[in-house]
């Protein structure tokens, strides 16, 4: 059910709106890319009445692929808006290894 619910036009408009109306910055980009999903598997299970599996499973899907969240989230973003947030995922990926190094076993 995971992947039709992901599917939704309505859920979509809703996490991105929600998404969107937040002030989106470096820290949020950031605080997704590390994989913390755990409010935008709730919001989405709370939206679409997912069982507490569903919801588990729609959170290891976006921490194994947090970038799948951000599409989402943007999905109603104006292009510069997207834009930036892009670039600046690119920027997060590039330095991700020298953070996760920096941080020690």
């Amino acid at each position: 059910m995971t992947a039709s619910v992901l599917s939704d036009a309505r859920l979509v408009r809703a996490l991105s709106d929600e998404f969107l109306s937040r002030r989106v910055d470096y820290k949020a980009l950031e605080s997704l890319h590390r994989g913390n999903v755990a409010d935008w598997a709730a919001a989405a299970s709370r939206f679409a009445a997912l069982s507490d599996e569903e919801e588990r499973q729609l959170a290891l899907r976006w921490e194994g692929n947090p970038r799948e969240l951000l599409d989402i989230l943007l999905a109603c973003a104006d292009e510069v808006t997207a834009r930036r947030c892009r670039t600046a995922w690119v920027s997060l990926d590039r330095f991700a290894p020298f953070v996760r190094a920096s941080s020690g076993p």
